[in-house]
């Protein structure tokens, strides 16, 4: 029994394609090729700048956090202030109350390198990670607002040059003061950073996905 190759004209995608027909088959069964079908590409939030939508996923927006009966003005205070909470609790309550704005904490955290903790480039990713969670746990609308994103990759894009890192993390990375040199925490001014922020996040949303508690003021 042999095999007759007929042209299928006008095949989606492709060209010359062929369909064999068994010959003396009472119904003509045939086997085309179909282009296979790709995956769609996973969603992307991009957060980071002010006025912004998902603003409210950087560490800078106007939204408090208690951490062990106190309130810190935003969650980029407590993640500064955990770099001398132990060894040197009055540096950490100088960032804590210095000022209601985030990068005042940030640049005043700087001020004091080197009493940071020596252990801080094992931990801070753990710190991260808690003040998120003190933070999208204490207020509900956030909560809502992360869980609602789905299973969408987040991932923080500084669109507007800064004259040093938003989170100070030294990984030998390349920098420049005409492009964004957050490679660590975003992904960077060449796209291909590691992105920890939105990785952070990505988890926390996992964690409140599968619905397991934690305390509001750890």
């Amino acid at each position: 029994m042999g095999l007759i190759p007929s042209t299928i004209s006008g095949c989606f995608g492709c060209h010359n394609v062929h369909a064999f027909t068994l010959e003396g088959s009472p119904h003509g069964a045939r086997h085309q090729h179909t282009r296979s079908k790709q995956k769609p590409s996973r969603h992307r939030i991009l957060f980071y700048e002010k006025g912004q939508p998902y603003y409210e996923f950087t560490n800078f927006s106007p939204h408090s956090v208690v951490y062990k009966g106190k309130r810190y003005p935003t969650s980029e205070h407590l993640f500064q202030a955990f770099k001398f909470i132990d060894a040197h609790p009055q540096l950490a309550e100088h960032i804590r109350t210095c000022s209601d704005k985030s990068m005042v904490a940030f640049d005043e955290a700087h001020k004091f390198q080197g009493s940071v903790r020596r252990d801080w480039s094992h931990v801070h990713l753990e710190k991260m990670e808690i003040a998120l969670r003190l933070k999208f746990t204490q207020h509900p609308k956030l909560k809502k607002l992360l869980l609602n994103t789905g299973d969408a990759e987040l991932v923080e894009v500084v669109t507007i040059p800064y004259l040093h890192s938003i989170h100070d993390c030294d990984q030998g990375r390349p920098s420049s003061q005409d492009s964004p040199r957050d490679w660590f925490w975003g992904v960077g001014a060449d796209r291909t950073g590691d992105n920890e922020l939105g990785k952070a996040l990505m988890r926390l949303r996992d964690e409140l996905l599968s619905r397991k508690h934690y305390p509001e003021g750890e």
